[in-house]
């Protein structure tokens, strides 16, 4: 088997890469393990959120512009401000392809609610958390009904009232809690305490219960004008389903990021796999890559677990893995290693040197910044601190930033997936130390 890109990761960075690929005409191929971490996201797009002192960012584009004086070594420093904003503009485009709207705030910042009632930064969210009518919902002081249905215990409506009442912009709104009732399914002799978000999405997917769900959210919303509850409405037909629900209740609904798995994060991922197929894309899930070979500075081929001994090449690699979350990384007692090609780390071996004193550290745990190494053009670093030269890493494999502080990752993911297709394709400016 062989092929022009070969991306070994299904997650944002792969799919990104992949897509970019696919539309510059390469052969490309994903080999990816199973569910990513879009199905443990909120559904938003972090493109960079907090300052190392925990203060919001504004901006994020023009905060990014001035990383590199920082950390010259953080990703973002690495590719440039413009191939982010390229990058963002791209994935953008492709997710609408994915009938994903994503809407931003100019060139601002946004917040949305967490499932705790706390505000987060972001910068790109889905139309059910984000757009002008939620945003003048919001200063207004509209007031919200938070709601959950009876039986799901994911999610806890008077936890995010009490915790949203003591955000600044939300202190003089009236806010109220109630439940609603889950429709009586196919298997009605299911204990309701035994449902997920996947399964009350389903519910929702058929749209047959909707006038049903409407009338119980107009039964206990009494004014409220902007109506939260958690994010069920469906994978794939779910803006239908929100205009439709809208319609029905003559509120705004507003969609709170559950518990995984996500359906918010979901979306995303049947979208951006549904795009890279509908290009040619070859995806094969539920596989891994178990090891490759070096030959001569650059990767001659990997092999997987299902295929064996079977070689796969390509001109290209990307390796996407994610960090110690997806096996991307894998820690031993007193060492963390890159598992497919043994690649350098840049983490130490001293295993107290990996966390932190106490485990709600203000400035976090060390082992968070851990990740492959790579040159200024993202591509790969070997054991013996050599480049591979058709080797280039993208997403949380990467070392050097700390996407949980920065509130980065997404950012991260999609900017290096697309720097990587942009230098496989010969579209992307070499940079030279």
């Amino acid at each position: 088997m062989a092929y022009d890109c070969l991306i070994i990761g299904g997650g944002l960075a792969g799919l990104t890469c992949g897509i970019k690929c696919r539309r510059e005409g390469l052969r490309t191929a994903i080999i990816s393990s199973g569910a990513n971490s879009l199905h443990f996201s909120s559904g938003s797009i972090d493109l960079y959120g907090y300052t190392p002192e925990k203060n919001p960012v504004a901006t994020p584009l023009e905060y990014i512009e001035g990383i590199a004086a920082v950390n010259h070594h953080h990703p973002y420093a690495k590719i440039g401000t413009a191939v982010v904003a390229e990058a963002i503009e791209f994935f953008i485009s492709e997710a609408a392809v994915g009938d994903i709207a994503l809407h931003r705030n100019g060139r601002e910042n946004h917040f949305h609610v967490t499932g705790i009632g706390t505000l987060k930064p972001t910068y790109l969210s889905q139309a059910s958390v984000f757009n002008e009518r939620i945003r003048s919902a919001w200063e207004n002081k509209i007031p919200i009904a938070i709601l959950n249905f009876e039986g799901y215990r994911d999610y806890y409506a008077e936890i995010a009232v009490e915790q949203l009442k003591r955000q600044p912009l939300f202190a003089d709104t009236e806010i109220i809690t109630g439940r609603i009732r889950i429709p009586r399914l196919a298997r009605p002799e299911r204990n309701p305490h035994e449902f997920r978000s996947i399964d009350l999405a389903r519910i929702f997917e058929t749209e047959k219960y909707l006038p049903r769900i409407a009338g119980e959210i107009n039964a206990v919303a009494g004014k409220a004008g902007i109506v939260c509850l958690p994010s069920f409405l469906g994978i794939r037909n779910f803006g239908a389903i929100h205009a439709r629900l809208e319609e029905l209740t003559g509120r705004i609904i507003y969609e709170v990021p559950s518990l995984p798995p996500s359906i918010m994060g979901m979306r995303i991922d049947d979208a951006l796999k549904r795009r890279f197929a509908a290009l040619g894309g070859e995806f094969s899930i539920g596989d891994t890559v178990t090891g490759g070979e070096i030959v001569n500075g650059s990767v001659d081929h990997v092999h997987t677990k299902s295929y064996g001994t079977t070689r796969h090449h390509s001109s290209s690699f990307v390796l996407a893995t994610g960090s110690f979350f997806s096996s991307g990384l894998r820690s031993e007692f007193n060492r963390i290693e890159e598992p497919v090609l043994n690649l350098s780390v840049n983490a130490p071996q001293k295993r107290n040197d990996w966390y932190a004193a106490r485990f709600f550290e203000p400035s976090s745990h060390p082992f968070l910044e851990y990740g492959v190494q790579t040159d200024d053009n993202l591509k790969a670093i070997d054991a013996k601190g050599n480049m591979v030269n058709n080797l280039y890493c993208a997403g949380s494999i990467l070392g050097d930033y700390n996407p949980i502080r920065e509130a980065s990752g997404g950012g991260v993911a999609i900017a290096t997936g697309y720097h990587a297709a942009l230098m496989i394709t010969g579209k992307g400016a070499m940079r030279q130390k």
